[in-house]
């Protein structure tokens, strides 16, 4: 058995720590010393570490009792955990797919700059393409097409699934593009004049246009001088996004 300040100093914390959890709900003595004093087990220090993880990466102390009950009870499959656990996850793929389009559309603009000053310059220093080269080399950790659709279908069961859907996306594969966010929307410019592209574009907004999950924003697509601009909106849209960052990163 340890003392609140034994299991404090065991697991790094401050005693308030301890007694704050306490009033959460997240543990509890499992007995008291004759003075009254708190009193924990060895399984407490456990716990503690559980609690820990979970704030690290981000689970409120709401979901982190819920987690607790169902850890404790060895029922991790229960609906609401599971719920939470995958609200948790997308929350932070949002973050990601915002920093990888940063980057994908950082790589094209530096690769852009280095095209127009390599034609103007033949014979200028490479430094500028030595940044490039550090830039454009990072490892492809990219979600592959298929993988990126499925993580679509499971989220809203669209229809991309069809062979209508399969055959729209294969026409897509290897198009340069460009991809950023405007406060919930992603705008996926692909850079093209080929009108079997455009006609893809176009058939992939009509065929999510019929899904519930876009009910309060619709997939768009234009055509402007750049090429053709398809936008999704709404929680969903950032699974677009990754759709097409794998889509550009695949041959047809």
């Amino acid at each position: 058995m340890l003392t609140i300040g034994q299991l404090a100093k065991k697991m790094g914390v401050r005693t308030s720590t301890l007694r704050y959890y306490e009033k959460e709900g997240l543990i509890e003595p499992t007995g008291r010393t004759e003075a009254g004093y708190r009193l924990y087990n060895e399984g407490a220090a456990e716990t503690i570490q559980l609690i820990q993880r979970a704030q690290r990466v981000g689970f409120s102390l709401s979901d982190i009792r819920n987690l607790l009950g169902s850890w404790e009870s060895g029922n991790l499959s229960n609906r609401e955990l599971i719920q939470t656990a995958e609200s948790r996850f997308l929350a932070l793929e949002k973050q990601v797919t915002k920093m990888l389009t940063l980057r994908h559309e950082l790589s094209h603009f530096l690769q852009d700059l280095y095209n127009h000053e390599a034609n103007q310059v033949p014979d200028k220093d490479n430094a500028f393409g030595e940044l490039i080269g550090r830039v454009c080399a990072h490892p492809n950790e990219q979600l592959s097409s298929n993988s990126a659709l499925d993580w679509v279908l499971h989220q809203h069961g669209c229809v991309l699934s069809g062979e209508e859907g399969k055959q729209i996306l294969r026409r897509l594969r290897g198009q340069h593009v460009h991809i950023w966010q405007e406060n919930e929307t992603y705008h996926m410019l692909v850079i093209s004049d080929d009108e079997a592209v455009g006609t893809a574009l176009a058939q992939l907004a009509q065929l999510e246009a019929g899904c519930e999950a876009h009910a309060e924003l619709l997939p768009e697509f234009s055509h402007n001088a750049e090429g053709f601009l398809f936008t999704a909106g709404g929680p969903n849209g950032f699974l677009f996004a990754r759709l097409f960052l794998a889509l550009e990163q695949e041959s047809v």
